[in-house]
């Protein structure tokens, strides 16, 4: 950071266009990532643009991943630019993570419940949740597992009633959800681990996404003990935010809701 050139005329324009270059984005992705027309990011990166707002950047440093001293440097050369000063004070250091606040989340829920992070990896689980999907062996290694591995994976789909439907249905917002960085190597990475899955390839190759996914969906789930149970599933994120969500599964018929209040998964 140092050795940064900048010119002082168009300290943000530069930057914004150092920073997103370094992290191999084109200005589409950077559009799609901070919900901004690709139009407005060409604009601010050829200095036609001087009146960003505070929100809008933001919004481009959380995209954009940086950290303390490239936010320091983008944010003064936004003030610079357009006299507005952004308060970003309060040390990272003393807050928790939303990492941290979605394990806190799933933890202090009746629910079964999980996190996972904006690759859909699996990040924490509650003793519900464990109990409920039959993942103590899974869980009890310390490798990172990721939620579509543990669906494609044969020996669990008994699991699951309707399986094809339910693949079809997370490789679909799957998709959608991570379609901002597949840009990533670590996304490249993974996609190339989940296709060789011969399954997952098969779906993935016919499979696109459809739009926004429903925030809400049911499955069933055939469990060794408690038979067959319907399940909806509830989301929760942080607003503005897409490193973590909590993902909830409540009661989706009489039967099951039965089931819940006799583990104790129904709040009373």
């Amino acid at each position: 950071m140092k050795n940064m050139a900048i010119s002082n005329l168009s300290d943000f324009a530069e930057l914004l266009t150092q920073f997103r270059q370094r992290r191999r984005m084109s200005q589409g992705q950077l559009a799609q990532a901070t919900r901004l027309s690709r139009t407005y990011i060409y604009h601010l990166e050829a200095g036609m643009r001087s009146n960003p707002s505070p929100h809008v950047a933001q919004s481009i440093a959380h995209a954009l991943g940086l950290q303390r001293e490239e936010r320091r440097l983008l944010y003064n050369a936004f003030t610079s630019l357009t006299g507005q000063y952004i308060d970003d004070e309060q040390p990272v250091s003393e807050l928790l993570d939303f990492g941290e606040l979605a394990e806190l989340l799933v933890h202090n829920t009746s629910y079964p419940a999980h996190s996972l992070d904006r690759l859909w990896f699996l990040h924490s689980w509650n003793e519900a949740a464990i109990a409920l999907f039959e993942m103590q062996e899974e869980i009890a290694g310390s490798e990172k597992r990721h939620l579509l591995e543990l669906v494609f994976d044969a020996r669990r789909r008994k699991h699951f009633h309707g399986w094809e439907s339910l693949a079809r249905r997370l490789v679909s917002d799957f998709q959608y959800n991570t379609r901002t960085i597949t840009h990533l190597p670590e996304y490249k990475k993974l996609w190339k681990h989940l296709r060789e899955l011969p399954d997952f390839r098969r779906i993935a190759s016919a499979t696109y996404p459809e739009g926004r996914p429903d925030p809400s969906f049911t499955l069933q789930v055939q469990h060794s003990e408690l038979g067959r149970l319907t399940l909806r599933t509830a989301t929760t994120v942080f607003t503005g935010i897409n490193s973590y969500s909590m993902v909830s599964y409540v009661p989706g018929d009489q039967q099951t809701l039965e089931i819940y209040r006799k583990y104790k998964w129904q709040p009373e």
